[in-house]
Parts: C-alpha cells; structure tokens; sequence
C-alpha cells in the first residue's frame, strides 16, 4: 500500500513535466477509445492533461481544391463531416505536388498552434491521430508509396516528436464494420499497409487492436507511466 502512495506521490510531483502521447490507426482501430482511458488514468493520477482530434477541415487549400474538383482531377468522398480527397490514378504529378504542400502546411500550422500552447504551460498532450495519419492519409490520397519524397510530406517531419507514439493495428474488415468513415474497406487496406509500412521508421509502438481495449491500455499506462516515474 505504501508503495502505491510513493508511486502516487511521484507521478503528481511530474504533473508539470508536460509530455506529447499520440495514438495512430485507420478509423475504427480502437484507438479514440485508448486515448480516452489513458486521458482518465492521467488525470486520475494527477497530471494536467488536454485531448486533441488531429483531423482538420481545408481551409487555406480550399480554393485549390475547387478548382482540382472543377477539372476532375480528384474527386472528394464525404461521409458524415469528413471529407477524403482523392486523386485520380493519372495525376498530373506537378499539380499533386501543390496539393501535398499545400495541405500539409495547412496541417502543419493547425496542428503546431493546437499543441504548443498547452505544451507551453506544462500540460500533458494526448493526440488522437499525429504526423504518421497525416502522412498515411495523404499518401494514400495521391496513390504514393511509403517513400514519398514530397516537400508537403518532408514539412510534417518538423512537427514536434512525441514522447511516445502507438499504433493500434487491426483488421481492415472489423474497423470498416466499427466505423464506415471510409469510402470502401480497400481504403482501409492501403491505409493499414501505410501504417505497417512506416511506423517503425516513425518510432511508433505497435499495439495489437485485436486484443481488448483494457488489455490494450495496461501495455499503454505501463509504458507512459514508467516514462514519467523514470524523468
């Protein structure tokens, strides 16, 4: 019992010693739903912690989309408020270069302001989706390969690296049936290959989605929580 109070004492000690977590994986993965207990188990323990959906609405590309959509060079696929652009399979590969540097400089300024504050005063910074879906999704949206070498893609790399990032691996099937956010499960299938390709690299942590979510949250909580015993 004393060692469970010690334990306490430590984690609300580092409760101003911000860290940055994030969570990646195809819609319907599992993983708002990891983010959501260890958000809890965080603020349980005593450390100031904010939530943030990395998802954003065009806006400063929105007029070079209408005029990609007006020439039929993409197409857009809504589902609910989401909206997946996508290339044709003959892209004009000057005018995907644009798209990708324009999006993702959009993706870069929204996400940078969205973390920086709350990082700046200490918080804790759990992200639902970070720089390996925004990579995901936009290669999968031009047709790229893991090896993409465009400017847009090389931008995300100066987004700040988090402390420590999952990846909740599942089946393209089972998330589809979760959530349908997707147009067809083939999209859910080149995502997952993206993600296995390239979370390695990106120095993710893989979780099997398959396992239940609390089994999934105590590997999470024992490796966020020896992280900030051991600062």
């Amino acid at each position: 019992m004393g060692h469970d109070r010690f334990a306490r004492w430590r984690l609300v000690m580092m409760r101003r010693r911000r860290l940055l977590l994030s969570f990646s994986g195809i819609d319907g993965s599992g993983k708002t739903t990891q983010v959501k207990l260890l958000e809890n188990r965080l603020k349980q323990n005593g450390i100031p912690t904010v939530r943030m959906w990395s998802r954003w609405r065009p806006l400063l590309s929105l007029p070079l989309l209408q005029v990609l959509r007006w020439t039929g060079q993409l197409r857009v696929h809504k589902k609910d408020f989401l909206s997946i652009v996508e290339f044709q399979d003959h892209k004009n590969e000057g005018v995907a270069s644009l798209w990708c540097f324009a999006t993702q400089l959009e993706n870069f300024l929204k996400t940078s302001l969205k973390i920086s504050l709350p990082l700046a005063l200490g918080r804790t910074v759990i992200c639902d989706r970070y720089t390996l879906d925004l990579l995901v999704d936009g290669m999968s949206d031009l047709h790229d390969s893991p090896n993409s070498l465009r400017l847009g893609f090389k931008l995300l790399r100066l987004l700040p690296r988090p402390d420590r990032a999952f990846l909740i691996d599942t089946d393209a099937e089972v998330a589809f049936e979760r959530k349908p956010d997707l147009p067809t499960v083939s999209h859910n299938v080149e995502r997952i290959r993206l993600f296995r390709s390239m979370y390695h690299n990106a120095g993710v942590k893989l979780m099997d989605g398959r396992r239940s979510p609390d089994a999934i949250h105590q590997d999470v909580w024992s490796l966020v929580s020896g992280m900030i015993s051991s600062r």
